[in-house]
């Protein structure tokens, strides 16, 4: 081996296990957030939520200074996002270095109808059909799949929804760990990138004049994106881990600037034909979507300024969804049903973080809260710093969050255990955080006391649902859209104690109080 050749093998050897460090460091970050509530670390979770290209594209569209820096980055530089900061391409890569020696790495063909699946995410943007660009995405697969695994290894209640996407999970790593990170031939992120990095100017390059042919490189690349044989790389599809240049014997891989030296043209006329189509209609596709996520984004943001969007004073479009989804309970600072279906990916990365894990995904994946294993806690905001998208848009302080209502209970006194059995009781008054509800004599001079709700007070915390005794429960909690603003705690009480915190929910027939 020249020794220029083996100096460079050394200098790539240590880069590209810096590189997968890096990328190991990010994925261990991920798996944390996604299988444990972390009260700490929110300046964090924050920041590993926005900087995944997905959710910054569906938070602001192309105004979104890190989905346009992704996308240069990739265009001048090459595909160091999938390199780097994709969880879900980490960790497919190291489920392929795992399975390492039951597998003989070739080079692998793509089919070109894989460029089809950006053109259907880019149509599920613009139409705000959510399974057609959340089905795909490889951020969504990476939460839904790691919280499905959570669940089923803590014992926790596994529906068919959840089976389903841990069926998935297990697919695309069992495929990884025989054929390497194949998920990232038909993501539509990745895809996209891929295309922008065509053009880069930098990127691995391959020295055919060099190559022997020796197939270190072919065996060791995740993507199986180079071919000993022919001696050629594919740039679209190349992740950049450096391991081919790391591999090679005689220096023939490099990365740097491109020139005449590359891996050859491709000159069959219809094959190149069909290929460029469809790169072509991909590209397309791609646009498409970021053309649609900007201009919902946009919108978005405009009725945001106008104030029927986040103050909840104005009645907001979209009658009909915001009717089929009056079920559910959608988490705090989702603000309606119109901003929520839009920017929501279903990642599920709000109920890893939930401390009381009363977000559930059980149904369509759509985060709704569920007041039967608890509430929702006054002074939590933990949601909010883990959504990569911004479908809970965070509060300007705790206090704007202590005045949103969420939800709305209702009051039956006719079920209430101070009305039936005559006993006191006074659970949902001292757990109400805004002091909604009151006890009051049940006549004038009795001692006896049974609680009087004020709706307007009301935040639909559910902590009086959750610490209520009575069979059936004397309340009942419905969503709300918009979340509109309360006017907070109930003067009357307010000037004598402020709720820090508040008790976690009782289990079993005990009395909570």
């Amino acid at each position: 081996m020249p020794a220029s050749a083996k100096q460079k093998r050394l200098r790539y050897g240590l880069l590209s296990r810096g590189r997968l460090l890096v990328a190991l460091g990010v994925l261990v970050l991920f798996l944390r957030t996604f299988t444990s509530s972390l009260l700490k670390w929110s300046d964090l979770r924050a920041a590993l939520a926005d900087s995944q290209f997905t959710g910054a594209l569906m938070t602001a569209g192309l105004f979104s200074v890190v989905a346009v820096t992704v996308l240069l980055v990739s265009a001048l530089l090459g595909r160091w996002y999938c390199s780097v900061l994709c969880p879900f391409g980490t960790l497919q890569e190291v489920f392929r270095r795992l399975c390492a020696r039951w597998r003989k790495g070739r080079y692998i063909s793509v089919w070109p109808l894989r460029y089809f699946i950006p053109v259907l995410s880019g149509i599920g943007v613009v139409l705000a059909i959510p399974p057609l660009f959340v089905a795909m995405d490889p951020l969504s697969n990476f939460g839904r799949g790691v919280r499905s695994a959570r669940l089923l290894i803590a014992g926790d209640v596994v529906t068919p929804v959840t089976w389903a996407a841990l069926g998935m999970f297990a697919a695309i790593l069992a495929l990884a760990a025989l054929r390497g990170r194949r998920f990232c031939d038909w993501c539509p992120v990745g895809t996209l990138l891929g295309l922008c990095s065509r053009v880069a100017p930098f990127g691995m390059k391959m020295r055919r004049d060099a190559c022997v042919g020796c197939g270190n490189c072919e065996r060791t690349c995740p993507m199986n994106c180079v071919d000993a044989s022919d001696k050629k790389l594919d740039r679209d599809r190349c992740v950049l881990c450096l391991s081919c240049a790391a591999s090679c014997a005689v220096g023939a891989l490099d990365y740097g600037r491109l020139g005449a030296v590359d891996s050859p043209v491709e000159t069959e006329g219809r094959r190149l034909f069909i290929r460029r189509g469809a790169e072509l209609l991909a590209l397309a596709g791609g646009l498409t979507g970021l053309g649609g996520a900007t201009v919902r984004a946009w919108n978005l943001y405009y009725g945001e300024k106008r104030g029927d969007k986040t103050s909840g004073n104005e009645p907001s479009p979209g009658a009909e969804a915001q009717t089929a989804f009056m079920e559910y309970i959608l988490p705090p600072g989702a603000r309606n049903v119109d901003h929520f279906l839009a920017r929501c990916i279903r990642c599920q990365a709000c109920a890893a973080a939930c401390p009381t894990g009363i977000i559930r995904t059980d149904r369509i994946f759509l985060p709704e809260l569920d007041y039967t294993q608890g509430y929702c806690q006054y002074n939590c905001t933990e949601c909010l710093h883990v959504c990569p998208a911004h479908a809970l848009l965070p509060f300007r302080d705790i206090e704007e969050k202590r005045r949103t209502r969420i939800a709305l209970s209702s009051l039956d006194r006719a079920t209430c255990v101070v009305i039936t059995r005559r006993e006191s009781c006074g659970a949902c008054a001292e757990v109400c955080p805004t002091h909604a509800l009151r006890m009051e004599p049940l006549s004038e001079g009795e001692s006896l006391t049974a609680p009087v709700f004020d709706a307007a007070y009301c935040i639909g915390c559910g902590g009086c649902l959750n610490v209520c005794p009575a069979i059936p429960k004397a309340f009942a909690v419905t969503g709300v859209t918009p979340q509109v603003t309360t006017p907070g705690m109930r003067p009357s009480e307010a000037e004598d104690e402020v709720f820090q915190s508040f008790p976690a929910p009782a289990t079993g027939d005990d009395f909570p109080f």
